[in-house]
């Protein structure tokens, strides 16, 4: 069964100042420090890089610099994460596989963890990591707090997440595309469908403003 990984990396990064997935750390950008880690894991066999349009011709030349074998596929983003996942999967022309999905700006993830994902994922074909959240949580609109979110077991969801292909484009069919979906597994939840959480990484960050560089510097 053939793995696929998709790398959403087709946001404007407005917090940080621009495209964040393009710049340099190291001497590559960090589009290509995170593509390397599935470029180099054994139980992936094909890539699909989705980034902007306007930066469609840059991606191919750094793919080819940096000689990422296994990327098949340069796709330009949706105006949404669903419409850009969508034509990613759109271009999975395999009736059966595992899909992958990950953000470009999350480079900080193992290859065990990649690799925990995928042997999951073919027993419960939904897998998706998390950290608890133990503080309380509420919701806030300006500075009026709204509501208190129960206690139950409220989890940060993290990327990669890991599911069967023919089960997530089940799911893409079923929902209604007019609702924004922040993560894939939602689109499953709101199909009825079942997803499983696992134990993620708390090292596992995203970056999201210039200030979360010097984290990463610090790893390499």
């Amino acid at each position: 069964m053939a793995v696929f990984a998709i790398i959403a990396g087709a946001g404007k990064g407005r917090r940080f100042g621009g495209f964040k997935q393009f710049f340099e750390v190291a001497g590559k950008p960090i589009i290509i420090h995170t593509a390397e880690i599935f470029e180099n894991n054994e139980l992936i066999d094909k890539i699909i890089l989705a980034v902007p349009k306007r930066m469609m011709e840059k991606t191919k030349n750094l793919v080819r610099k940096f000689r990422l074998r296994k990327v098949f596929k340069i796709i330009s983003g949706g105006k949404r994460r669903q419409d850009t996942v969508l034509n990613c999967i759109k271009a999975i022309s395999a009736k059966q596989g595992i899909v992958v999905i990950h953000d470009a700006v999350r480079p900080f993830i193992s290859q065990s963890m990649v690799n925990r994902g995928v042997q999951l994922c073919q027993r419960y074909k939904a897998v998706i990591f998390g950290t608890p959240i133990y503080d309380t949580i509420k919701l806030v609109k300006g500075r009026k707090v709204l509501t208190t979110v129960p206690r139950l077991s409220p989890h940060a969801i993290q990327t990669p997440q890991f599911f069967d292909l023919d089960y997530l484009k089940k799911a893409y069919a079923k929902v209604d595309f007019k609702n924004e979906f922040t993560d894939e597994a939602s689109i499953l939840e709101s199909a009825g469908m079942e997803v499983y959480v696992f134990r993620g990484d708390q090292s596992n960050i995203k970056i999201t403003t210039k200030k979360d560089l010097s984290t990463f510097c610090k790893r390499l």
